[in-house]
């Protein structure tokens, strides 16, 4: 299962140059917490650890999604809306408790 780092890495790499360049102003114009100066040399694995640390991952991957749909990216930003709720959904699957047990169990 992919993380959302990793899920947001996978998004921006589909864009060329120019539309990053057209992120990174989306971001530093929309998002306090990113400068200019943050952004303006940044490749694609500095910006997705800049947006975790600003915003959190759920965050940063909401955040990402309403970036790329003002691009008029709308194919990435739903790829990337169902791939990040399909991580989230395994993760629960993965992270539950069986029923009638209890932590314990799972020793």
């Amino acid at each position: 299962m992919a993380s959302v780092e990793e899920l947001l890495v996978d998004s921006l790499k589909e864009l060329e140059e120019a539309e990053l360049k057209e992120f990174h102003w989306h971001l530093k114009n929309a998002y306090k917490c990113i400068s200019k100066s943050e952004v303006e040399k940044a490749d694609i694995f500095d910006t997705v650890d800049k947006m975790v640390a600003c915003f959190g991952p759920e965050a940063a991957a909401k955040n990402m999604v309403d970036i790329l749909g003002k691009m008029k990216r709308k194919d990435l930003a739903k790829q990337l809306e169902n791939e990040h709720k399909q991580a989230q959904a395994d993760d629960n699957v993965n992270t539950s408790v069986p029923v009638g047990g209890d932590l314990h169990d799972l020793e």
